[in-house]
């Protein structure tokens, strides 16, 4: 017989082309980027609006002010003269409902003949203010990928859907470095604790946020990480030396500022060391001028933070009309939600009849205000300000189809599966990550949340025979006391955290006497714990170490539990890097496991696409696919036969085919002539087991079981096998074993040779 004279490098070349993903870089270039004008064309707009304003509306033109739909009429008329009469520069939706919240911008858009900057407090996305919308995660989560790709992705995406509500800038991204586990204000809002990489996704935020259209803000400046108190409720001490403040809380301002942010936002706290006094840095000279511009040298827009907020409102002793005025003084361009508008305006306008301030100061900052409206486009000829209502299922809808929803939703699910962090794996009997099954009784324990216990343990029951078991959210020691009970034969449990809460002061929502009584059962039974929370949680979860395994997903989201649950079966990589140190953990560590397992899903349990995937359908001429081919193809594999073999070579025939090639026969299947030849070849070469009994143990070992041979024949005429009914869930497990040369829960199913083969028709199966 011929021997395989195939090239295999060509098939090998085609087995990969299914594994290699495109290129991140080509990736962005297909994507639409925010064009910005000339600074010609800026200087010309900013001239043009510049010449129309008096002094109050000058002022007017620095200030940015709340808004809420639920505001009463004496708020809405406040609102309406601040426009009109003095031409306040921007507006800030607060805490709404969507719809509500945009109606009621449109109103305040209608009054203004200076178009409004309209801002948002959105550092991870608008669903961060709004429910409505599916949310991105927090940064401390995108601080647990392995690189910044995704991060400048989300950045761009969130750009584009602010300029979809017609929003200019986000005041994002947060540069604190968070090295206190008890801080109540920033902690997961933060990157991490690792300067570099702070500064490092930092900057990729606020660049693709720029992509998307929107100016980004750096905060809290000079860095509100290492803080023990809320700047919203008092006045926070940073009470370090002027050297570590310099090379440690600033280095990430120092980059963003070095790649040009847009913005800078200057936190409300006490520095001795930078402002002796004591005074708010948000109002101190010596922090505002003296550091951040003079020693930094940076010339961009310099934000307060809110003014409304007790670390200033309160701690600065000062009267709320004086406080903008203070923070003015102090070197900030943009005033940030004052309290007592009108009268600001006026103690500023004061201020500069008394040459306290100069004329040429406030000419400055108006025009930083105007031009970034002009970068920003709104000064364009035809620039329309009023959001869509009818459209705004665009941004809400998860089951729209449209191109941004499905991309955003996709970046999401990424950014989980990415940031799953294993933080120790203990498999060395069998019982860690990815889950064996092999001879071992495996049950899943969802810890309250019983809506996301149910998604994890349908997910689980997927990739192998798991026992669920769900406990309500109001489930007392005693229910864990019964599930024990009921497990005690079991050889290996999942105990899924699912009610959790990023709070240290909330413990974490942990229950102390139900999480020993877990730690206990879990030094006595092999467990694995899946904790939907925060990584400084761990430090209240004194056994933590009595699990096999630990893999943490940082909140109790449904995208990170689907994500959790694949990770655990292998269907994903686990790549998460611990982005704080937690108990014994360093930052930075985690246990990576690079392959795949298993295969993944896609779609969340029980949305319309994941429903169609275990609907039953008849695979008809196709049936082969999953049936005889994969046979030939470890005949190939094997060197019992060849692809230049013929016909007549293979199966003693001089018949009008016999000198029709293997190749031609195989790669051409559907041909009723040449699938006679491929189940005769397949009856002569595997004499010993026929083709529907070795195809139902390979569903069998696979765990296709909702796959089997129906009474009905793919041919009436010399092709006798059976059509094959099967689901898309069972068909994707076929899939992967190609993919993954061969190898299915860790053995080897196929040859690599046969995998590569079948990698040729794999379009044709998932079709």
């Amino acid at each position: 017989m011929k021997r395989q004279l195939i090239n295999r490098a060509a098939l090998a070349a085609l087995f990969l082309s299914f594994l290699v993903p495109v290129s991140l870089s080509a990736y962005h270039r297909a994507k639409k980027i925010y064009k910005y004008p000339s600074q010609e064309k800026v200087d010309r707009q900013v001239d043009s609006v510049f010449r129309t304003l008096s002094t109050r509306e000058k002022i007017g033109q620095i200030m940015v002010i709340e808004f809420s739909s639920n505001e009463g009429k004496k708020r809405l008329a406040e609102q309406k003269r601040l426009i009109k009469k003095y031409k306040i520069g921007g507006l800030i939706p607060m805490n709404d409902l969507l719809v509500p919240a945009m109606e009621r911008m449109n109103l305040l858009n209608s009054w203004a003949k200076v178009p409004l900057l309209i801002t948002l407090d959105g550092e991870w996305g608008t669903g961060m203010r709004w429910k409505e919308i599916p949310s991105y995660q927090r940064f401390m989560q995108m601080g647990a990928l392995g690189n910044d790709n995704l991060v400048e992705e989300a950045g761009r995406l969130i750009g584009q859907e602010h300029r979809m509500l017609k929003i200019q800038v986000n005041f994002s991204p947060d540069m604190d470095i968070n090295n206190n586990p008890n801080n109540p204000a920033i902690n997961t809002r933060s990157f991490g604790e690792d300067k570099e990489k702070v500064a490092q996704y930092g900057i990729a935020m606020m660049r693709g946020m720029r992509y998307g259209g929107v100016a980004g803000s750096a905060k809290h400046f000079p860095g509100h990480g290492d803080t023990d108190v809320d700047s919203h409720l008092g006045l926070p001490l940073l009470p370090f030396s002027a050297e570590r403040l310099d090379t440690l809380e600033m280095y990430p301002f120092k980059r963003l500022i070095a790649d040009g942010v847009d913005m800078v936002m200057v936190a409300h706290l006490s520095i001795p060391a930078l402002d002796p006094s004591g005074t708010p840095s948000s109002i101190s000279k010596p922090i505002v001028t003296g550091i951040l511009k003079e020693k930094l040298g940076y010339d961009g827009i310099i934000c307060t933070d809110a003014l409304n907020m007790d670390g200033v409102a309160k701690e600065s002793g000062l009267e709320k009309k004086d406080i903008p005025l203070a923070a003015y003084k102090a070197g900030a361009d943009m005033l940030l939600m004052p309290e007592d508008v009108e009268n600001s305006i006026l103690v500023i306008e004061e201020a500069l009849k008394r040459g306290e301030i100069s004329m040429v100061g406030l000419d400055m900052r108006v025009k930083k205000m105007l031009a970034l409206k002009a970068r920003l486009g709104l000064f364009d000829k035809g620039y329309d300000p009023y959001v869509n209502i009818d459209e705004l299922d665009m941004l809400t809808d998860q089951e729209n189809t449209g191109v941004h929803m499905q991309e955003k939703l996709k970046l999401i699910k990424d950014i989980s599966k990415e940031s799953m962090t294993l933080l120790y794996n203990d498999n060395s009997c069998g019982f860690g990550l990815p889950v064996n099954f092999d001879g071992k009784k495996v049950a899943y324990v969802g810890y309250k949340n019983p809506e996301l216990g149910h998604e994890f343990g349908t997910l689980a029951k997927r990739y192998g025979d798991v026992d669920t078991l769900l406990l309500g959210s109001d489930a007392s020691i005693a229910a864990l006391r019964d599930a024990r009970n009921k497990l005690r034969d079991y050889d290996l449990i999942i105990m899924g955290f699912n009610q959790t809460d990023q709070r240290p002061h909330k413990n974490y929502a942990l229950v102390n006497e139900d999480i020993n009584f877990i730690t206990d059962w879990a030094a006595e039974q092999p467990m694995i714990a899946v904790y939907l929370g925060s990584p400084y949680a761990i430090t209240r979860i004194p056994g933590h170490k009595n699990f096999t395994a630990f893999l943490l997903g940082y909140s109790m989201s449904q995208v990170n539990n689907f994500a959790a649950a694949q990770a655990v079966f292998g269907g994903i990589p686990v790549k998460g890097v611990l982005p704080v140190t937690a108990a014994s953990f360093k930052v930075g560590e985690s246990i990576i496991i690079p392959d795949r397992y298993r295969e993944e899903y896609d779609h969340f349990v029980g949305s319309k696409a994941d429903s169609l995937l275990n609907v039953p359908y008849n695979m008809k001429e196709r049936s082969a696919y999953i049936s005889l081919l994969p046979q030939v193809a470890e005949l190939l594999a094997s060197g019992k036969v060849s692809l230049d073999d013929t016909i007549g070579e293979l199966l003693d025939t001089d018949d009008i085919n016999a000198s029709r090639t293997l190749a031609k026969v195989f790669y051409g299947y559907e041909d009723k002539v040449n699938a006679y030849y491929l189940q005769a070849i397949v009856n002569k070469y595997r004499r010993y087991a026929n083709i529907e009994d070795v195809s139902q143990k390979l569903w069998a070992e696979l765990g296709m079981n909702s796959t089997k041979f129906s009474e009905n024949k793919v041919y009436s005429t010399g092709y006798s096998i059976s059509e094959v009914i099967t689901t898309e869930s069972d068909v994707k497990k076929m899939e992967f074993v190609f993919r993954n040369m061969g190898k299915y829960a860790g053995k080897q199913i196929f040859t690599e040779e046969a995998a590569k083969h079948m990698c040729c028709f794999i379009k044709y199966i998932v079709e």
